[in-house]
């Protein structure tokens, strides 16, 4: 358990359950870099970088994927690290 956090990690995939919100998210092993890097206090750029280092895509197609699962936290109001919400 991380602070207000349940998260349970099988083979590189995640489940994250809030249990202030009662609130759980699914994470792909993408997703699930994303978040840990967050935890981090890693910035979007930080961690973009990291992504196109780490596998062969597409550069707008990882920004976009950021943005998108930064707005699936906020919806969820499940925040993270040094620069969450």
């Amino acid at each position: 358990m991380e602070g207000d956090f349940i998260i349970a990690e099988v083979d590189g995939k995640a489940v994250l359950i809030d249990t202030v919100n009662g609130t759980s998210l699914y994470f792909n092993e993408t997703a699930f870099l994303i978040f840990k890097l967050m935890r981090e206090g890693r910035s979007p750029e930080e961690i973009r970088e990291i992504i196109l280092e780490q596998y062969d895509v597409d550069e707008k197609e990882v920004q976009s994927d950021i943005e998108e699962f930064i707005d699936v936290l906020k919806r969820k109001r499940i925040s993270w690290g040094k620069r969450g919400i």
